[in-house]
């Protein structure tokens, strides 16, 4: 009896008179050709559950996996090693292979200047690059791998209908090849077909994060530096976190290096991934607080907003105050937002008026209740810049927020969230005066007409009390001095008057808006002493009974009593015998250093001449490091002065050594954030 006829004998195509069931047949099938020489019996059987349909489909083909087992060789028709070239024979007519080499070899490249690819894995990259290009390897990797591990998952099929959704979606764009982060999660084609194997809660958690036109992915996007912007790094890195977060064997190792790996392209250096990175952390709600990957439960920023909601406006004011307060000295008598001028006393001592308005009212300058104010130059203003309310309320309300989540037992926190909500607190308390700073930047001084207005620019490194801050300012500026010079003094007060009496001039000096402020009475009485001893003018007294002038001093050391009578004069007309001298005939006498208007309250004017000046200014400096911002504060006081002011900046460093990573990262992006233009360069 032939094979043929033994198996013909054995199952007639005919119907059995007693069919058996699917079981038993194939029992008898596998038995039968296993006694037969040259024959081959070929069962296809679904890896994917979903094809199984059923619970008694599921049941029968572990059934039938136990029948064949027995004299089973199970091949896989598409190894792993395969997968590339079935994707691209069948997705692709033709692939351009020398262009693929040149776009592969510049990607290599640029990753091992990155030091992204190192050692046998250049090799080994490259060789599976030009196999799955236009997918880098990334791509096939996390779907065959990772979601392929899915039960449901169909491996080849799945991958193939996915990869085809992809690469429609992206036809019209100009891209070099095509990344995990490429992928389009807006699309729900394409979404669909990662959902309906993690479950439905995360199509809004995509939105939220991902796709949303308010999610923490589009507003990284639009604020990156222009440069960076057509890449939508935002989007791209978070898109690649998401699709590597997820496997049926529950993977979540994903490392920093994988992701720049995924994401990067040669027109960008991968240090801009690191900055995305870190706004990623601020910015998703759904970002695991530990670690790179997504979870479907609030992390701790969503937990921090939905804290943040209900933080009313009044509460962070009154944080702001306390805030002002803690950062405040003793450098000058401080009154903090006061609402009427008479909440700000009219004394001689020198005063810092902290408001939370733009501008000081003029009234609080001119006025002191329903009488004229006396002290005018004695009066220091400081104020926000409104532009920039939005950041420093965000900053408290956050931190009031992250204060609230630590107090609140009732949230079930973990305990990573716990270290973290104490991290946050802890760096936003050290950050509470930069932002403060940042606010409260603008200060006020009385001018010969109205104000002038300082800006103290970004906080000074190390300083924590900002009136100290302020006070050094003024002091650099000139608009505060320790102590007044005696050619000063000489200048300004006796070069159109034969004396002037001490007392007045200290009044004039605390009275009169735009005049010499001095820091306090000792830095005139000072200035006055060294005058004396130097000769550069007299002490004496007036009678103006008698009208006679006496000096007492020249040429040695005074006793300065400030008092009434009490005169500073020029040196010629201190005698040597110091005998009484008339007091100049009023025809010779010139105009005098001071009039007090009593009819009109108003304070003493001090009359000097106008002081030559120079209408062309080029300094060259050398710098030492610590001072840049003092230059910083002249060149804001010469910006004033000029119309056409410019200051160039030359960095010279050497016997060290900076990463190419840094200087891009840390000095180059900087600077064009800043909008700073390099002229020109030179690194070896």
């Amino acid at each position: 009896m032939n094979d043929k006829r033994y198996i013909e004998e054995s199952f007639p195509l005919s119907p059995f008179p007693n069919p058996p069931n699917l079981q038993t047949f194939l029992q008898e099938l596998t038995a039968a050709v296993s006694t037969v020489s040259n024959s081959l019996l070929v069962l296809t059987l679904p890896s994917s559950t979903m094809e199984h349909f059923d619970e008694t489909a599921e049941k029968l083909f572990q059934q039938l996996q136990k029948i064949t087992g027995r004299t089973e060789k199970i091949y896989t028709p598409v190894e792993e090693d395969e997968i590339e070239s079935v994707i691209r024979a069948r997705l692709f007519k033709h692939v351009d292979e020398f262009q693929v080499k040149d776009v592969v070899d510049e990607f290599i490249e640029h990753a091992k200047t990155e030091g992204l690819l190192t050692g046998d894995r250049v090799i080994e990259y490259r060789k599976r690059f030009l196999k799955s290009y236009p997918f880098k390897p990334e791509v096939i990797d996390i779907l065959y791998k990772r979601w392929g591990s899915f039960p449901e998952f169909q491996r080849t099929r799945g991958l193939l209908r996915l990869l085809s959704l992809v690469l429609n979606n992206i036809l019209d764009k100009q891209m070099p090849f095509v990344r995990i982060g490429d992928f389009n999660l807006a699309d729900n084609k394409i979404r669909r077909e990662f959902i309906k194997f993690i479950g439905q809660e995360w199509d809004s958690i995509i939105a939220q994060d991902i796709t949303g036109a308010e999610s923490g992915a589009k507003k990284i996007d639009a604020t990156l530096t222009p440069a960076y912007r057509p890449y939508f790094l935002g989007t791209v890195v978070s898109t690649s976190i998401f699709l590597m977060s997820f496997s049926g064997r529950g993977e979540r190792d994903i490392s920093v290096n994988d992701i720049k790996l995924s994401v990067l392209y040669p027109a960008f250096s991968s240090s801009v991934i690191d900055t995305v990175l870190s706004q990623l952390k601020e910015k998703l709600f759904y970002l695991a607080d530990g670690g790179l990957f997504f979870v479907n439960r609030p992390n701790l920023n969503k937990i921090v907003l939905n804290k943040e909601e209900n933080i009313e406006k009044k509460i962070i004011q009154e944080y702001e105050k306390t805030i002002l307060s803690s950062h405040l000295s003793d450098k000058f008598k401080t009154y903090l937002w006061p609402k009427f001028p008479k909440d700000v006393p009219d004394t001689k001592e020198l005063k810092l008026i902290v408001l939370n308005t733009e501008a000081p009212d003029m009234n609080f300058l001119e006025k002191y209740g329903e009488s004229p104010r006396i002290y005018r130059n004695t009066m220091i203003f400081l104020c926000p810049e409104e532009a920039g309310q939005v950041q420093f309320y965000g900053f408290l309300r956050k931190l009031l927020a992250l204060r609230e989540i630590e107090k609140d037992k009732g949230l079930a926190l973990t305990e990573q969230q716990k270290k973290e909500v104490k991290h946050k607190i802890k760096e936003y308390e050290r950050r509470s005066y930069e932002e403060l700073r940042k606010y409260y930047r603008k200060v006020y001084v009385p001018a010969k007409e109205g104000f002038k207005n300082i800006d103290l620019g970004l906080p000074t490194l190390g300083e924590s009390k900002i009136d100290k801050e302020i006070y050094e300012r003024l002091r650099s500026d000139s608009e505060l001095l320790e102590k007044i010079t005696p050619a000063v003094i000489k200048e300004k007060y006796l070069k159109d008057n034969e004396f002037v009496e001490t007392k007045k001039l200290f009044e004039a000096l605390l009275k009169t808006p735009g005049e010499l402020r001095p820091s306090s009475l000792d830095a005139l009485k000072q200035g006055l002493i060294e005058g004396v001893e130097k000769g550069i003018f007299g002490l004496g007294i007036i009678d103006n009974q008698n009208k006679k002038i006496e000096c007492k001093f020249i040429k040695e050391h005074p006793t300065l009593e400030m008092g009434d009578g009490e005169i500073i004069l020029r040196s010629e007309l201190c005698i040597k015998d110091k005998k009484q001298s008339p007091i100049p005939s009023p025809e010779k006498e010139k105009k005098p250093v001071y009039e007090d208007k009593k009819e009109d309250n108003s304070p003493p004017l001090i009359v000097a001449e106008k002081d030559t000046g120079y209408s062309k200014l080029n300094l060259r400096l050398k710098v030492p490091v610590g001072q840049v911002a003092t230059i910083a504060r002249i060149s804001n006081f010469l910006n004033t002065k000029f119309n056409n002011f410019s200051v160039e900046v030359n960095f010279s460093a050497n016997g060290g050594q900076i990463d190419k990573a840094e200087y891009e990262d840390k000095i180059v992006e900087a600077l064009k954030q800043a909008g700073i233009e390099i002229t020109d360069v030179e690194l070896e």
